[in-house]
């Protein structure tokens, strides 16, 4: 069999990913990929498939000692797409598959039935409460399951930040309520959903915040891994613990405003427009397709905020990381971090 001719090859690294990490576009990019809810429908078998192909380019990529390995633009998409399903699938720490409903490619398909309680319901007390309950029962169970490898929780941890972001969801969320009653009732036709769009981003963005931060509070206290070049953990650190915790809950606060601001405004459109289907089932299949793409858009427009396997120098860090060396006795002058998601 022939070769392909050498001007057909292209140099690939599976360490290096598809768009540059030092931009938002290319964060945005790679998160498009990585957190795909098509991914989400994908059997087992596709899923473990595409972690063999993976896990053979980086073994791959080890036994070449920094030599370019040369590809097609055929192969190199084939292994993307392979890695684009791992990264949606598997913890970057552990290696270890998430359970589908926990994976952040799950976000949107798992969150199409809050969504219509939330944002299309009549926002009683008991659809708030039901509704907010629902939403932080996932919530804090996709944090739990992307959370730093290095962190340890007790059941007291999840328990008390289960508690916290449940309350603090259902209490603004009927607080925002009671203050826009006055407001609600002048209002008519499509414009009331701005009404339940304020209780949940309110409830929602602050539960979110307060949960992870509970959640991931013991990497505040005792920091988080910081790995070398070679692959080392070199130790924990308090100072990048803190920094990645503040960071993923801002990441968290923002991360349903997307969403529930683009979904609303296309129900708007359509409502002031007629432009829904007069077939119930048709318009709820609509409204579960709108749904879909808009909360699609959430976790990556919000993640591509910060890196989320960040590098730091070891110059502002505590002193146990100051004149490190390599196995070649070189300085070691930066460490990675996962900052979770």
């Amino acid at each position: 069999m022939l070769s392909q001719p050498s001007e057909d090859l292209q140099p690939f690294d599976i360490n290096s990913p598809a768009y540059p990490q030092n931009t938002y576009t290319g964060r945005l990019l790679n998160l498009v990929n990585s957190q795909n809810s098509f991914n989400f429908f994908l059997p087992h078998s596709r899923v473990v498939q595409a972690k063999v192909i993976v896990d053979e380019e980086k073994k791959k990529a080890q036994e070449s000692n920094g030599q370019p390995i040369l590809y097609t633009s055929q192969k190199i998409k084939e292994i993307r797409r392979a890695q684009s399903i791992v990264d949606s699938s598997y913890h970057p720490d552990t290696g270890e598959i998430v359970p589908r409903m926990l994976r952040l490619c799950s976000y949107a398909p798992a969150s199409i039935p809050v969504m219509f309680g939330m944002l299309l319901s009549q926002p009683t007390t008991f659809n708030i409460i039901l509704w907010q309950w629902l939403n932080q029962t996932y919530s804090a169970g996709v944090n739990y399951s992307n959370r730093n490898a290095s962190s340890t929780l007790t059941t007291k941890d999840i328990s008390t930040a289960y508690v916290a972001a449940v309350s603090t969801s259902v209490g603004i969320g009927l607080g925002v309520k009671a203050l826009l009653n006055p407001i609600a009732k002048k209002l008519h036709g499509p414009s009331k959903i701005f009404i339940n769009v304020l209780i949940s981003l309110s409830a929602i963005g602050s539960a979110g915040f307060l949960n992870l931060l509970i959640m991931r509070s013991k990497e505040i206290q005792n920091g988080i891994s910081l790995i070398d070049h070679e692959g080392n953990d070199r130790g924990k650190s308090r100072i990048i613990g803190k920094s990645a915790v503040v960071n993923t809950a801002l990441t968290r606060f923002l991360m349903p405003v997307p969403p529930i601001l683009s979904s609303t405004l296309v129900f708007y459109y359509m409502e002031k427009k007629s432009l829904n289907p007069k077939n119930k089932w048709a318009r709820m299949m609509l409204e579960a397709v709108v749904f879909f793409f808009c909360i699609s858009l959430g976790p990556p427009i919000a993640c591509a905020l910060f890196e989320q396997r960040a590098k730091t120098g070891v110059s502002g860090l505590e002193e146990e990381f100051q004149n490190l060396t390599d196995s070649k006795e070189n300085s070691v002058t930066e460490l990675w971090y996962n900052k979770g998601l």
